[in-house]
């Protein structure tokens, strides 16, 4: 049997800005703190079964490599213009450094040698016997320690050293923050294309490790310090994807080498082909499968991140070496507040430690218009960013310069795209200031719209209900007045929406977040362009059809400026966009009931009592900074967001809104169901902040109540997808929140769009939480109480983990 040697080295790395930075790390060869290139990231290797250990940066070890990490198609697929069919167990995946792959049967066998002035370990997190921890235990410095286990079950596993509690690694982030992490990797060789057994079978497969990096930590250590996170709170100033951030993420740095590695191993791309979420094995032909990519999320970091994919939802098939239920008897709302039950999601939220599988599916982007799909001739690059916004940047600026990625529809002739395809950059600063910039480019094959409306820009100082006045720039349509949020955005499946930007003020863009229509359409400068003039964005929202899970655009959705965007979405760029359902005629409305479908064969609600929940905060310091703040490598400090004033916007939607200024939620109504006529009232919830909100049901004593039935996320409805060979796939009548009560809504952008409630006792609650509601605050108005607020007991960064801004509660009647 083969041992794999491992070693703890130090030394100090270059930031994506050019900063070097002090690391620790697990590597493949000792090396000295000054060392110009330490070894801190082991090269992946694999642990076979028959007691062997390989380096290689790619399994299954004997399959095909796609060429710069793209997989070439079988052939054009004859039913569906512009797709492809996908081979079937035939393409192996490059893996980044830090990972480690074991094949089931085999043993881990390691020798790690500390080459460091402290104790140090290496632990393999829930890789041991009933889901534990195994590890080498402290090794001193100067000596080595063998670790030596059977593989565990399938899956992706976090590695690290634990820090002072090994049972706990949550508790002291410490030595993982400061690089001691890495990827395990656990298949079967005998099916290496399923993730486990009964899991969803892929093209090819990735795997991404999110990480941040702290220099005042960093700083410390490199003196031999001891870090007291309850003394220095984290403040992480760096955010990576598999090690790299920004420009160089992106592949779009000069560094060719690099860029050819980040397109083998982070950034996805493939040819678009039909899907089916109820069965990733359906083939159309021999040899080949209609599935997509398989993506493998790992949070090695200490922040909660949001990874939010442009131009296709990705199906969400498990967590934490759980593979979730397809059934609506299965599935249910856990402790946190979060759906159990395989879904579609344009948003993966990660927890620290968090470890996620969600497909890829590369479909054809359901909003593009056929026209504009069948004239294209180029590869369409989307971006995948943290919508923990703040994540975005790097030392407080150059956005975007922080967790960056993207992924490639390909062009449906010859191979095209890598780093050759666009433009190339020295430097992050010359990449964050030399975003593309038109005036007022045309829109591809325009055509007569359903429905239109006119975006100016606009900005003005806003009194807010707790007297706090800020000044807020967002966009103002044709009869709205100047609101905060920006007016709404209503249409139904099938219409032709044109949205015509007019910035007035620097440059901006219209992103549609959720709606995926081609790149131009999508409004992120990276892949676009950012307009000073005016554009006309131009797309159509995909229909649904019953019991499909696979199509469909009803929904609630999010949509902002993305141009710096960490600091235009806080000043207030943002609004509320909602795609209704066309009637069905297997689904029609109830006679004398005012209501709507939620989707095509959703429940109905009542038009009436319809309402919208808006959580926002402000920090009142971005709202002193300038358009383009941190673009040219200042240090504008968007990496550090310190709410100071938080509100619930929104309101009733059948009801006018106000003519200027924050509209705010002052009520929701739930509707009691008498008869066929008078039908549930529909909660739309959309997270404005830039940390995780939860929202619970209570009674006037506090006690969680049962008066909520979660129906859909991320503009997509949660359905029962257990049966592959079921043409229909029932929607779920209920997935309850009854149990907790509670409803988890990510950071920023992310809705949890559908919420049916059921009338509660008198004098019933919401009560919306940001952060740990371990220490609630007495409710005032519709607001947290300003004296809370400067408790600094309440305003720290907690220790083992970071979301912006402190734990604050937010209360509302219903």
């Amino acid at each position: 049997m083969s041992t794999l040697d491992i070693h703890i080295n130090e030394g100090f790395l270059p930031m994506v800005d050019g900063s070097f930075v002090y690391h620790r790390g697990f590597g493949d060869r000792p090396t000295l703190v000054r060392d110009p290139k330490p070894s801190l990231a082991v090269s992946p290797s694999v642990f076979l079964r028959n007691g062997s250990v390989v380096a290689s940066r790619t399994y299954p070890l004997n399959a095909a490599v796609p060429p710069r990490g793209r997989p070439a198609p079988a052939a054009k697929d004859p039913a569906n213009a512009g797709e492809f069919l996908v081979r079937r167990a035939y393409w192996a995946s490059f893996f980044p450094d830090r990972t480690l792959i074991a094949e089931t049967g085999s043993t881990i066998s390691i020798r790690v040698t500390n080459h460091l002035a402290q104790e140090h370990s290496l632990q393999f997190l829930n890789a041991g016997p009933r889901n534990g921890h195994v590890g080498t235990g402290a090794i001193k410095p100067g000596q080595s320690k063998t670790l030596e286990f059977k593989a565990p079950k399938e899956g992706a596993y976090l590695y690290c050293d634990p820090g002072a509690d090994p049972a706990d690694p949550t508790a002291d982030p410490v030595q993982r923050v400061l690089g001691l992490f890495g990827a395990l990797l656990v298949t079967d060789p005998a099916s290496p294309w399923r993730p486990m057994p009964g899991g969803p079978e892929f093209e090819r497969q990735w795997l991404w490790l999110l990480h941040n990096v702290d220099p005042v930590w960093a700083a410390i250590a490199s003196r031999n310090g001891t870090v007291n996170p309850d003394k220095t709170p984290v403040y992480p100033r760096y955010f990576t994807l598999n090690g790299r951030s920004g420009f160089q993420s992106l592949a779009a740095s000069t560094d060719e080498a690099l860029n050819t590695l980040r397109e083998e191993d982070t950034l996805m791309s493939g040819s678009a082909r039909q899907i089916d979420v109820r069965d990733f094995s359906r083939a159309a032909t021999v040899g080949t499968v209609g599935t997509g990519q398989l993506m493998r999320f790992l949070n090695a970091g200490i922040v909660h991140h949001q990874l939010h994919f442009h131009g296709n939802h990705l199906w969400t098939a498990g967590r934490n070496g759980e593979m979730f239920p397809r059934s609506g008897a299965r599935g249910r709302v856990d402790a946190d507040g979060h759906v159990v039950l395989q879904q579609w999601e344009d948003t993966i939220e990660m927890h620290p430690l968090d470890r996620k599988d969600s497909l890829l599916p590369l479909r054809r982007p359901p909003e593009a218009i056929d026209e504009v799909w069948n004239a294209r001739t180029e590869d369409w690059e989307y971006p995948m960013h943290c919508h923990a916004e703040p994540s975005q940047v790097a030392r407080g600026g150059m956005y975007p310069g922080g967790l960056e990625g993207h992924w490639t529809v390909a062009a449906p002739g010859p191979a095209t795209g890598g780093s050759d395809a666009h433009q190339l950059y020295r430097s992050q600063v010359d990449f964050s200031s030399d975003q593309m910039h038109e005036g007022s480019p045309a829109t591809e094959f325009r055509q007569k719209p359903d429905v239109a409306h006119e975006f100016k820009f606009f900005n003005r100082k806003m009194k807010f209900d707790d007297g706090g006045e800020f000044e807020m720039w967002t966009f103002e349509t044709e009869d709205s007045g100047r609101i905060f949020p920006a007016p709404l955005v209503r249409l139904t499946e099938g219409q032709l929406f044109q949205g015509t930007i007019h910035p007035s003020k620097r440059v901006h863009t219209i992103h549609w977040h959720g709606i995926e229509p081609d790149p131009r359409n999508d409004g992120v400068g990276h892949t676009s362009f950012e307009v000073s003039g005016s554009y006309t964005y131009q797309w159509r929202p995909e229909r649904g059809q019953p019991g499909n899970p696979n199509v469909g655009t009803a929904g609630t959705y999010f949509c902002h400026c993305h141009v710096n965007t960490t600091l235009h979405v806080q000043m207030g760029m943002f609004g509320l966009l909602i795609v209704d359902p066309a009637v069905h005629p297997d689904f029609p409305l109830t006679k004398g009931a005012r209501s709507r479908r939620a989707f095509v064969d959703g429940p109905e609600y009542d038009i009436d009592t319809e309402a919208i929940l808006v959580p926002y905060s402000v920090d009142p310091r971005w709202h002193e900074l300038n358009h383009a703040a941190g673009l040219s490598g200042d240090d504008a400090g968007l990496d550090k967001f310190e709410p100071k004033n938080f509100y619930l916007l929104g309101g009733e939607l059948a009801r006018s809104a106000s003519k200027e200024g924050p509209a705010f939620l002052t009520r929701v109504r739930a509707r009691m169901v008498t008869g066929d006529t008078v039908k549930p009232t529909l909660l739309r919830l959309l997270n404005a902040n830039y940390f995780p909100v939860n929202a619970y049901f209570t009674n006037e004593a506090g006690a969680r109540i049962a008066m909520a039935e979660v129906i859909a996320h991320d503009g997509r409805p949660f359905r029962d997808t257990s049966s592959p060979q079921d043409p229909h796939s029932r929607f779920l009548p209920r997935v309850p929140c009854g149990q907790p009560s509670s409803i988890s809504v990510p950071p920023n952008g992310t809705t949890c769009s559908s919420t049916l409630l059921r009338p509660g006792p008198t004098g019933s609650r919401l009560t919306c939480w940001t952060g740990s509601p371990e220490r609630p605050l007495p409710p005032v108005g519709f607001r947290s109480s300003p004296a809370d607020l400067d408790d600094p007991n309440r305003s720290a960064a907690p220790a083992r983990s970071l979301t912006w801004g402190g734990p604050q509660g937010l209360y509302l009647g219903v």
